[in-house]
């Protein structure tokens, strides 16, 4: 993971000037004018595509992809080394959640010895490297007659065990895959459908939900929610009805009130079991209290909420984009301001312009 801290010499809005203010404090000179050119550079704040997505006036009082990266490693400082993160091994994140009783989805004991006879009883299976995001490497595969069909079409038995047992071997999970509720099945063909909920440590040390993004698949081959693979995006009213959802057209943003390839009705759709989602983001993080923010990925399945994954560093543009509001003036940015002004002083020390982090560090 490649950090890039780009401080420019003056700062748009007040979180902004949290982060930026307290590396100008704790930085060098040579370190300041090191991050000074790289923000002059082109090298920090808004990318293009951010500056496709979100208005003017949400990335005034925003927080872009570039300095979160920044922040949340400041925050966050258990998620390092990653080897060791059980918000980015996957492994790791499935066996403190089961340990914690969290609800997540059935997966394959392989170090148990015993994937052939798990595989013998499943019909539906997902596979997921570890150390990814975005829905990277997701892979889905469907039993056809005595053997599979996968995203390259039919395969083995023999074939799939040698493929499961190489991503579990690199740190990835084997699941069953959850069916979606069936209120939602119209709205997310091709996907089991995802609630992010975004919760942070409050100014007692507890968790605290503090925002939401329903996370809709707009169709098509491959088994994931992410916005950023071409699915949907939207808010979620306080009585607890579905927004406009978006998606990205040409890399803007394109608002719909009906699912792209079912026609169902979006806008104005309720979202089943939303408390108790919201309950289970805000358990599992008791779970993950060595982190002050976490992105909870909570699927919305027949059975009721599931843990899917937690975030160390989660994504801001989607929030930002379906609630119209700069990270800045929301509650979750009350919170980093917070969590900032408590900072270790040897913690801002020790942030650097740029940093880089293989998996295992």
């Amino acid at each position: 993971m490649l950090t890039i801290r780009a401080v420019p010499p003056r700062d748009d809005n007040s979180l902004l000037a949290a982060y930026h203010g307290g590396l100008r404090a704790h930085w060098a000179r040579s370190e300041r004018a090191l991050s000074q050119g790289l923000a002059t550079m082109g090298r920090g704040g808004w990318s293009a595509a951010e500056r496709l997505l979100l208005p003017a006036p949400v990335r005034q009082s925003g927080l872009s992809m570039r300095d979160r990266k920044g922040l949340h490693r400041l925050l966050n400082p258990a998620a390092f080394p990653f080897g060791g993160n059980p918000l980015k091994n996957k492994q790791l994140f499935a066996a403190k959640a089961e340990g914690a009783g969290l609800p997540i989805p059935p997966s394959c004991p392989v170090v148990a010895g015993n994937l052939s006879d798990w595989l013998a009883s499943e019909t539906d299976i997902i596979a997921k490297p570890s150390f990814r995001s975005k829905g990277q490497g997701v892979e889905r595969y469907q039993r056809e007659g005595q053997g599979w069909r996968g995203p390259s079409g039919a395969v083995g038995d023999t074939e799939l065990r040698a493929c499961l047992l190489d991503l579990w071997r690199k740190g990835g999970v084997i699941q069953r895959r959850l069916p979606t509720h069936e209120s939602l099945a119209p709205l997310s063909p091709g996907a089991l459908p995802t609630l992010r909920v975004v919760t942070c440590l409050d100014e007692g040390g507890l968790p605290e939900a503090c925002d939401l993004a329903l996370r809709l698949s707009a169709g098509g081959p491959r088994p994931v929610d992410n916005f950023n693979a071409g699915n949907l995006v939207l808010g979620i009213d306080e009585q607890g009805y579905c927004g406009v959802a978006w998606r990205s057209a040409e890399g803007r943003p394109d608002a719909l009130e009906r699912h792209p390839a079912t026609g169902a009705k979006i806008m104005g759709a309720a979202v089943p079991d939303l408390g108790e989602a919201i309950a289970l983001a805000v358990r599992a993080h008791r779970a993950f209290a060595d982190f002050t923010v976490i992105g909870w990925d909570v699927g919305l399945t027949c059975a009721g909420p599931v843990l899917v994954e937690g975030n160390w560093n989660p994504g801001t543009d989607i929030l930002q984009l379906v609630s119209g509001r700069g990270l800045s003036d929301t509650r979750l940015g009350d919170l980093y301001r917070h969590h900032l002004a408590h900072v270790p002083v040897e913690r801002w020390q020790g942030a650097q312009v740029v940093e880089w982090d293989r998996r295992g560090r």
